[in-house]
């Protein structure tokens, strides 16, 4: 089954979608643009004390973490089926369900953060009013998600009015990621980076110096 950034119909009802291209290609560039004129910089600081070997080491796991990130994305999709809806994020996750799981569907538009731009977020339901799955326009444009709930064909309700982040998890309060129901996970993925960074930058001036 081939498919393309928006989506690529084979047959009725069956639809395969992958997420914005464009995210991958910017992080990537930004990454390149961000890390080149350190490297660059901390090779010649190194110059003096011959450890440029370890700088390129660190350097090239940086690179291989990044090319698994990338690897990571480049194998997300969707795709509707004759008889299931399969999704592999590109986190960890990956759902399957029959069609027959899925008794509703439910497009919200939501507020960007600090912005006036809206996103629109795609919640199937069961007939309980379980989340089953979710798919957000950040990583999947609007043809895409326009095309899985074609392709779907459940009965689908518009929210008329955008809402804020808070007003929509408030109104669909199992709709969250788990990241997103654990704002400490950020704060401490960010806070061991930092704490490396710091200790890279520290052994590298005691590396620059001993060679002094």
């Amino acid at each position: 089954m081939s498919t393309t950034d928006a989506a690529m119909p084979t047959e009725r009802g069956t639809v395969t979608v992958l997420p914005r291209r464009e995210l991958a290609r910017g992080a990537t560039l930004t990454g390149v643009l961000s890390l080149s004129p350190v490297l660059a910089a901390v090779l010649w600081l190194t110059l003096p004390t011959g450890h440029q070997s370890g700088v390129l080491a660190v350097s090239a796991g940086v690179v291989v973490m990044g090319l698994l990130m990338y690897w990571r994305y480049r194998l997300s999709y969707a795709a509707v089926t004759r008889t299931e809806f399969v999704k592999r994020g590109w986190l960890p996750g990956f759902v399957r369900l029959r069609r027959d799981e899925i008794d509703s569907l439910v497009l919200v538009p939501t507020y960007r953060d600090h912005s006036t731009e809206t996103v629109t977020q795609l919640l199937a339901l069961d007939d309980r009013g379980r989340r089953l799955f979710r798919m957000r326009s950040t990583y999947w444009s609007e043809a895409s998600v326009e095309a899985v709930v074609d392709a779907l064909g459940v009965p689908t309700t518009v929210l008329p009015r955008a809402l804020t982040r808070r007003e929509f998890f408030a109104a669909y309060p199992d709709s969250s990621y788990w990241y997103e129901s654990r704002p400490w996970i950020g704060v401490t993925v960010a806070g061991s980076l930092f704490a490396l960074a710091t200790g890279a930058l520290v052994a590298l001036f005691q590396a620059l110096g001993d060679g002094v």
